[in-house]
């Protein structure tokens, strides 16, 4: 038969959060982060994450053009993500429009990790690099604008084809004055 302390060391649970700040985490909004959630017993904070500015960033919609900091507290004493949200809210000072907790293994957070997984991993800005060798150069599209630059054949219709339309590019210039006398 197991000892008591056996069964007590068995059942310790963490309690793993994910946090999102549609602001830059700075190093004194983490160290207020960790001391308002220091009465959950705080195991671990893994250093936050910033995703590239987006107009309409993924859980602040009514947000425009913002980073958001993305991070994950572990704590060793229960709560929920409602609690610890208005905790950072009222204690840490963070507006209720720029945060979000949920729980790391809630189903949204998983799928989106696997969506990202699937879509080839990390974030790779494409922005000043240079092209990759399966890309054509914009040289290469210069045909294709050629192309376009062509005049457009004359339209066919049931009674012959149409004259091209006069405007007033095609009027005498230089003839008279504009200002008149």
């Amino acid at each position: 038969m197991k000892q008591f302390t056996e069964y007590l060391t068995e059942s310790i649970r963490e309690f793993k959060f994910r946090i999102k700040l549609a602001t830059e985490a700075t190093p004194e909004l983490m160290d207020s982060i960790e001391r308002v959630l220091g009465k959950y017993d705080v195991k671990d904070i893994t250093s936050p994450k910033v995703t590239p500015i987006q107009e309409h960033p993924m859980d602040f919609q009514n947000l425009r053009n913002s980073e958001v900091s993305i991070f994950e507290v572990t704590l060793n004493y229960p709560s929920t993500p409602a609690v610890v949200l208005n905790d950072l809210i009222h204690l840490a000072g963070i507006p209720g429009t720029h945060v979000v907790v949920i729980n790391s293994d809630h189903p949204e957070e998983i799928a989106r990790e696997e969506a990202v997984k699937v879509q080839g991993g990390e974030y790779k800005p494409a922005l000043g690099t240079d092209y990759e060798e399966d890309e054509a150069p914009a040289e290469a599209k210069l045909g294709f604008l050629k192309e376009l630059e062509k005049e457009t054949p004359e339209i066919e219709i049931a009674g012959g084809k149409t004259e091209k339309a006069k405007t007033t590019s095609d009027l005498p210039q230089g003839t008279k004055s504009p200002v008149g006398r």
